[in-house]
């Protein structure tokens, strides 16, 4: 679906499911599915995890046992980004105060690590987060969710957890990772996605985005060689 279509949609009074979030770069993403390829050799796609599976670990230690469609499966590489603020079903009129809102918001450019793993019991996820969650990217969460309210747009008030999914279905059976991760992302824009759910499971299309720029005049900009393209 194009930005033009997904206008239309919202136009015609059908509510998307919508959240503001982060991309990562082709490389960004192809390097953390690699190191969970080889972190987290048990995990398979979605579409090979099916039946019982036994995958032993290259130790030969205490081989993993899934049953059926309980057992955790990898996100794809194309899915993986930061969630900043979950919006649920938006309808055309929030849609255009939150697009106001967000042309309205003003955050600077910033870089992070995925150095760290854990596992969220309540969703079943097995993520990739950053020890260090720089002050850029905690401000605009803030601010992406006080955009969201501005535009009537309900939101969840608990404490902000910046992560990439990476395997759903997950419990505290799957072993942990073999090593952490250390993937270096860099942040230039944050967008509006859309959740579209298929029978081939679901995708993140973006279909708005804004641009993150430094907050200081142009002779700063030039002394420190910094750029906003």
């Amino acid at each position: 679906m194009t930005f033009n279509t997904f206008a239309t949609c919202i136009l015609e009074g059908n509510a998307m499911r919508c959240f503001i979030g982060l991309d990562l770069s082709a490389t960004e993403k192809l390097a953390l599915d690699s190191w969970r390829q080889q972190a987290l050799p048990e995990v398979m796609p979605r579409q090979w995890a099916r039946g019982a599976v036994q995958v032993p670990r290259k130790s030969g230690k205490h081989p993993v046992t899934h049953q059926g469609t309980s057992q955790p499966y990898a996100v794809p590489a194309a899915n993986f980004h930061l969630t900043l603020s979950f919006l649920g079903e938006i309808n055309h009129r929030q849609h255009e105060a939150l697009v106001y809102e967000l042309d309205q918001l003003v955050s600077e450019p910033f870089s992070l690590s995925l150095d760290t793993t854990g596992i969220w019991n309540g969703p079943k996820i097995l993520y990739a987060a950053p020890n260090d969650k720089p002050r850029a990217l905690m401000e605009l969460a803030k601010l992406s969710r006080k955009a969201a309210r501005k535009a009537s747009i309900e939101v969840e008030s608990k404490e902000y957890k910046p992560h990439v999914t990476l395997v759903r279905k997950a419990t505290s059976t799957l072993p942990l990772p073999l090593y952490n991760p250390n993937v270096d992302l860099h942040i230039s824009a944050f967008h509006l996605f859309e959740s579209v759910s298929s029978p081939q499971g679901v995708c993140y299309p973006i279909r708005q985005s804004w641009a993150l720029k430094h907050d200081m005049s142009i002779r700063e900009k030039l002394r420190r060689g910094i750029t906003d393209e």
